[in-house]
Formats: C-alpha cells, structure tokens, sequence
C-alpha cells in the first residue's frame, strides 16, 4: 500500500484555488491507518463516513477515534468536578439519544447516520465528549470546545495534521461547496513540520484522555450508543455508495439538511420534552429548524400552530411551510395578514387527528381573545413562535396558557425582553427556557454560516442647539431622580421621568448631523453594482437623507410603509441590481436580502435587539458576497457633571456604545474595537456593564 509520504502535499488548501477532496483529504485516507479527528458537533461526525476512501481504509483495520463537543449548565458542570458524574452522564445521555434519533429521521442525514453506526458497532469508530470545565464558562456558559484538528497517520509511522475550517460536510470538500481552508504539516518534511505534527500528536492524546487543562472528556453515552447499533446498517459499503451518488446531486441544489448547529438545537429541545426557546444569532437558520420540528410533529398526528409578529414574516413563512404541507397532503389555515375566514374553521382546525393541519397566525392575531377562545387546546397543539420575545408583553402573554398547548419552540436572536423581568420570566417559564447552547454571532462568523464583516462606526456630536436641548432635559432628569432617590415620588413622577428620558432620547435620534454623514459616507465609498441599505429612524430622517443624496447625484429608492408603488418590487431591484435603498422599518421586519453588501445604520434604539437585528441581517450568506461592510451613526452627546445624565447613563447612547464594542469585537478590522473602547474611556462610559441596558418598545 502506498503511504503518505508519497504525497505531494502543499503547506495550505483553499477552497476555489484548490480540491481539497480530490487533492488532500480523499488521497490522505487512502494511505492512512488511523485517523484522529477534533469535531465541534457529533452530528459533524457522520459526514466523516460519506466518502470513497472509506471501505478501503475499513478494509485495511483502520481506526478512527472522534472528539465531539456538548453543553452542560453549570450546576452540571459542578457536579462532574465534584466527582458526581452521574449527574452530567445522564443529561449527556438523553442530549446524544435524541441526537441520534434525530439524525435518523432526517431522510438526508439518515444513510450516512445508519453507515457511522455501523462502524461505531463493529468498533471502526470511537467516540468521546468534550465538556468545557467550570473555570472555562465562567464568563460565557455557552463556550463549547470547537477546535478541528485531522490526525492522518499509515502504518509506516508516518503521520501528518491539518487544522481549519474544513469539514467532511460535501459543501466543506467539493468544488463547488463552501468556502473553506486548511494548513498542513507533516512529519516527513523536515523538522519544523515534525515538530508542529508532534505537538498536534500530543494535544489530541492529552485531550483523548483527559489531561488537557479546561476540558472533561467523558465517554460517548452507552444509551446512545446502544441506539447506533440498534439503527446499523449491515450492508454499509452498498448504502454508502448510494449516498456518494446522492451527495454529489444535492450539491446541485437538490437536498437540504440541518446544519450541525441547527441539528444540536433540534436535539436539546427534543431532550428538554419538546420545549424550549431557540437563541440563535440572526441569519444562522432558526426556521429552518423549526420547520423541521413541525414536519416531525405533522407525523406524529400533532397539529402545528406558527405565531409570527407581522406580516412580512407571515409571507415569508407561509412560502416556507409550502413545500412541507405538499409533501406530506397537510392544509394551512391563514389567520391575520389580512385572512379572516379562520374565525369559522380554527376549533375544527386545531382538533386531533387527521388530515395534517398547519394553522399561521400574526401575533396580534393569535394573542386575541376571539382567536383564544376557539383554539382546541390540547398536548397534541405544538406552538411554534418567531421572534418569542413579542409574547412577553403583558397583552401578548395572555395567549401562553399552558391548558392550550403541548410541545412549544420559541424562536428569537435575543429572547430576554430588556428592561422587563417579568416578561422575560413568563416567556421562560412557560417555553422551558432558552435551549443550550446558544448559537450566538461569533458562532455563526467563526462556522462561516455568517459572512465576515467589516466594522465602520462613525462618531458624532450634537449641534449647538441640540447641546443646549440636551442640558434642559438632563436637568430635568437630574431633578427627578433626585426626588425619586429621596422617596418623595409617585407613580406620576416615575411616568415624568420616563417621558422626560425619551424626549432626551429624540435628540440623539434626530441629530442634525446624521444626514450629512450619510453624504459622505456614500460619496467616498458607493460604487455602481453594490447592494446598501441606508436605515433611517423615521419617515422625517427617510426623506431629509433621500433628498440630499439625489442633490448631490446619487440615486436611492426609498422604502417605507407610505411608500408609493411596492415596496416587494423596490427590495427585488436592489437585489437584482444593486443600488441604494434608503429604509425604515426594513431590517427589523425579517425582510430577508442576503445580496445586501453595505450597510449605513444611522437610527438610534432603546432596545437591544433592535442594534442586534439591524446590524445582523447585513451579515446573511449570498452568492459571491465574501465580506460585509457595516457603517454606524454613533451620536455621543456632551457629558454632563455630577454623573446624572451623560452619555453613560443614557439608555440610547451608552447602551448603543456598548453594544458597538461588542459588534467590533467580532469584526475582521480590530482597529474599530481599540477606538470605541477608547471612546468610552474618555467619555466615562463602563459599556461592559451596559451591553444589555434598555427597554422594549411598547408595542413588543
């Protein structure tokens, strides 16, 4: 047999300039004997089996030992370093099993599933869990251990590593796939790469058995695996090349599987009894997921309710449930959006038992005591909610009533609702909580399931006026408090003084200086073909910034809820070919333009999730977008003495600075990163501490 020292290997592998199947990774297990493999997700695991090389290197007594990642809650993890294993073995168990279930009943995953089991039963495999430890997760409980490292050795003793953002996924390998890289060093070419392939050798062995620093590495459940040799595949090389032939078609566009993050999520919420909320970042795939849960829950006899907040996303989810309701012969009922015959089909509708029913409804809709009321509730009822954190306002909560529904999946980027504990609770208590772990926004940039960014924050200051405005409110502000602090407030005072900071809070989002900004922004970086999106506050700000760009010659299509014309049509041009669109309301929609490139965000919000959701949609994925680019309006106004009302204590300015930092912090620039934290520091700001700061709008 050939060994790998006859390869001709290069240092690094690119994806589009090279083949990383035809010219590494299929060549390298051929020669091989044993194969040591790092992976974030089990789930990534049973793409390891799908290739060419596979009976051969079966054939020969390979080995394959795998190293996947899982999330245990802290007092789990506790647990486990106290020496009460038990505790954490058993959540890892019942995670693994509905994993392995869940991989089974996806008509994509379920070959190369039933191929890994097979090997895992014959022993070709082994698996073991990686859990971060205490010390670890410390500052971030959703850290997971995500390192890919490949250890390829033969039975000659030679041995070489590559480590990247490769996976064995066929969008990872082929061609045409996603793009992917890798660097390469081997024990046969000279001592620098032998001692690079020696320390890898010693990593993975000190990780494999237990001794890294920061990690406990557990055994692979036996429930689980009792479940792979319960779903083996006796006649594994004869599926597998079925499924080779299967994979290359779906890279035309043909099949559609779960991500590894996506499936992790589907599995902790089938292990948390089918409740849970979904904190995925935005553009990471939270309804795909979802609509796997439902096509799952539509053959159980299970009846599925889709609440979505307006009716942008009710179009959007409606073209989405299409397919799945033609497949399997299911009806949909439309409640909201204009659809008001539900009110004589939905307690039939919502009923057990056949034939297969989808009912979609608008919030406003759904949370109505006319739509409560003829709800058969039921545990045959699953409720699927996008962007939950809607359903934790005081009118909205009426519709989570527990008698009313039986599985339930929330759906949301930032499910807490800011400035509102109560609201957050009853989403909390009544979904299971937020399913672990999170899939946050450097998950999604780090996977490539999100497209790198460039991050561009602009400061400004108020006019003279706006100064002077400024300085009245705040010591208004500063007077209110005081009574408040001195217990001589009331309710009214309480109502005063909110009134009092979202006057302030207008300043800032109106400042004078925002539509010149987007003058010159656009005049020194636009060029014809590109995709922006400049994002006003309101409808004042929309025209004032339209009018002066077309002065100085740059075209731009508004888009706004008064618009004339169709709105639809105005966001397919830019899509088509390119441009500007000057906008409200279009990036907190869920309006979905992945090809948008450029973004000039020039609005100002109390809330969190409105910075998270504006800035996150630039990111989605498209065709020929390898990078984003991300322009921010930052108004800082004047610190005020006595630390009563600057810009630190401002629910718009000092939160919005904070969460600037953190958008920076996963920019491919860093320089935007030193710059605003250095802004903070001389403007007396702790944005640590104020990442999260803010209130919900009153209609969320």
């Amino acid at each position: 047999m050939a060994d790998l020292s006859d390869l001709a290997l290069r240092t690094s592998y690119h994806k589009g300039q090279d083949d990383i199947a035809a010219d590494f990774y299929l060549p390298c297990m051929e020669r091989s004997a044993t194969y040591d493999r790092a992976v974030a997700y089990f789930r990534s695991a049973a793409f390891i089996v799908a290739w060419p090389a596979l009976p051969g290197f079966v054939g020969r007594g390979g080995h394959i030992r795998v190293l996947c990642s899982q999330v245990l809650a802290p007092d789990d993890i506790d647990a486990l370093e106290a020496g009460y294993s038990a505790r954490a073995d058993a959540t890892l168990a019942d995670r693994f099993l509905e994993e392995v279930r869940s991989l089974v009943n996806d008509k994509v995953m379920r070959e190369p599933t039933r191929i890994l089991a097979a090997l895992v039963a014959r022993g070709t495999i082994d698996l073991q869990i990686a859990v971060l430890r205490a010390t670890e997760v410390e500052s971030a409980p959703t850290r997971i251990f995500h390192d890919k490292l490949g250890i390829f050795a033969d039975e000659h003793g030679h041995t070489l590593v590559f480590k990247g953002s490769m996976n064995e996924t066929w969008a990872g390998l082929a061609a045409d796939g996603n793009l992917e890289s890798i660097d390469v060093a081997a024990s046969w070419l000279g001592e620098r790469d032998l001692e690079r392939v020696d320390t890898e050798i010693d990593y993975f062995s000190s990780l494999w058995e237990n001794r890294y620093p920061g990690l406990n590495v557990r055994p692979f459940p036996e429930v689980a695996r009792e479940e792979l040799r319960r779903v083996a595949d006796p006649d594994w090389e004869g599926t597998l090349e079925l499924e080779i032939k299967r994979q290359a078609d779906a890279a035309d566009g043909r099949g559609r599987t779960l991500l590894p993050h996506q499936a992790a999520g589907l599995a902790a919420w089938k292990a948390n009894g089918r409740r849970g909320i979904l904190e995925f970042a935005t553009g990471s795939g939270k309804t795909f997921m979802a609509l796997t849960a439902i096509r799952e829950a539509l053959i159980r006899g299970e009846v599925a309710l889709i609440v979505v907040p307006d009716n942008a996303l009710f179009g959007q989810w409606l073209a989405e449930i299409q397919p799945i309701a033609q497949a399997l012969d299911a009806h949909v009922l439309r409640a909201g959006a204009g659809n008001s015959r539900w009110r004589d089909h939905l307690r039939d509708w919502t009923c057990a038992g056949e034939p297969r029913r989808i009912v979609l409804a608008t919030v406003n809709t759904a949370t109505s005591s006319d739509f409560r009321t003829r709800l058969s509730g039921g545990e045959h009822l699953l409720l699927v909610a996008d962007e939950v954190h809607r359903l934790g306002s005081p009118q909205n909560r009426q519709l989570l009533q527990e008698d009313l529904f039986g599985p339930r999946l929330g759906l949301s980027a930032t499910p807490r609702r800011a400035g509102d504990p109560e609201g957050t609770r009853a989403l909390l208590d009544f979904f299971g909580g937020i399913l672990q772990p999170p899939y946050t926004l450097a998950d999604a940039i780090r996977d490539r399931v999100l497209t790198p960014y460039f991050y561009r924050p602009h400061t400004l200051e108020l006019k003279p006026a706006e100064k002077a405005r400024w300085d009245v409110f705040t010591a208004k502000i500063g007077r209110a408090r005081a009574q408040l602090a001195a217990g001589s407030g009331s309710q009214d005072a309480e109502e005063s003084l909110r009134r009092l900071l979202i006057n302030r809070a207008r300043i800032v989002k109106r400042a004078g200086a925002k539509p010149a900004l987007a003058l010159e922004v656009l005049s020194a970086d636009y060029k014809a073909g590109q995709r922006w999106i400049v994002y006003c506050d309101d409808l004042g700000q929309l025209e004032t910034v339209s009018h002066l760009l077309e002065d100085n010659g740059i075209a731009n299509l508004p888009y706004h809820s008064q618009m004339d014309g169709d709105r639809a049509e105005t966001l397919k041009w830019l899509d088509r070919r390119g441009g500007i669109v000057v906008a409200i309301k279009c990036l907190d929609e869920g309006v979905d333009i992945p090809s948008v490139t450029h973004a000039l965000i020039l609005a100002s919000s109390r809330n969190p999730r409105e910075f998270v959701q504006r800035r996150g949609r630039v990111l989605r994925k498209a065709p020929n977008k390898a990078l984003a680019y991300v322009h921010d309006a930052l108004v800082l106004p004047p610190r005020s003495g006595g630390g009563s009302g600057g810009a630190g204590s401002d629910p718009i300015t000092g939160g919005e600075l904070a969460r600037a930092i953190e958008f920076a912090s996963h920019a491919d620039n860093p320089g935007a990163l030193s710059d605003l934290e250095q802004i903070a520091i001389e403007a007396g700001i702790d944005w640590a501490s104020l990442i999260e700061t803010g209130v919900e709008d009153a209609d969320d």
